[in-house]
């Protein structure tokens, strides 16, 4: 913080600076070589800066951690871990599906024609009967895709793992095209690489209309068999609900 303190101070300084030589060569064109209309219009001028890059900071902020921060208030109002299976039903799509311990969810979040949410589990934040962190958790992220035009675009997230795959940006130990809860489906799974080292993920994709395709997808660093059945239960029971007529 100190250092972002600091930064902040030599760029408004810089900034001022530049104000001074700016309003100094406008005053010396028409002839008046005084330095205090300079230092006092670039004073003025740099705190509008300022004041408007605070208000751009704070207002970009809020809006990157506006869909977290319903999340943020449920983990402070239940500080115990949460435990078992349960089923998710989500708030704005028709759409349910099975998770574990603490997982919850951010707020959708629309990039035009892809709506995603992030999941965590938020046992992650909290400590276990031996007052311990959660060493092991899961990290999911939902997305729906709509308007797309391509014939298969199961087969588009096929190739798209696989050209990853082939750029040694990650490892497929399995995939499979399928069916899930009665729709088509593709299923993959096995290991991303980072500059931290080795993320696990399991996903899938769902095509639940010729132009609607939703995605589930599952991150964990260490590969258990409690985290495999989890995250492979997670990924393969998407289920579309019916709407009422």
């Amino acid at each position: 913080m100190t250092i972002l303190i600091l930064f902040a101070l030599l760029l408004l300084a810089v900034v001022y600076a530049v104000f001074f030589v700016v309003f100094k060569l406008a005053w010396l064109l028409f002839k008046s070589h005084s330095n205090k209309g300079p230092l006092i219009t670039a004073g003025v001028c740099t705190v509008l800066v300022g004041t408007v890059l605070t208000v751009g900071a704070w207002m970009g902020v809020r809006l990157v951690t506006a869909p977290f921060t319903e999340l943020a208030a449920r983990v402070k109002q239940n500080p115990a871990p949460v435990y078992g299976q349960r089923v998710y039903q989500d708030n704005r799509f028709p759409f349910e599906l099975t998770v574990y311990d603490g997982m919850d969810f951010s707020k959708w979040i629309s990039l035009g024609g892809l709506d995603l949410k992030l999941g965590i589990d938020t046992n992650a934040f909290k400590k276990n009967a031996q007052g311990k962190p959660h060493e092991n958790f899961l990290i999911s992220i939902l997305a729906r895709q709509s308007a797309i035009d391509d014939k298969d675009p199961l087969q588009v997230l096929q190739s798209q793992l696989e050209a990853a795959q082939a750029q040694r940006r990650l490892t497929l130990s399995s995939q499979e095209r399928t069916t899930i809860n009665d729709l088509p489906a593709y299923l993959a799974q096995g290991e991303a690489y980072s500059n931290r080292g080795k993320i696990n993920f399991w996903v899938s994709g769902v095509q639940t209309a010729p132009d609607t395709l939703y995605y589930v997808g599952v991150l964990a660093l260490l590969d258990t068999p409690q985290v495999q059945q989890q995250a492979q239960s997670m990924v393969s029971s998407f289920h579309l609900i019916a709407q009422p007529r």
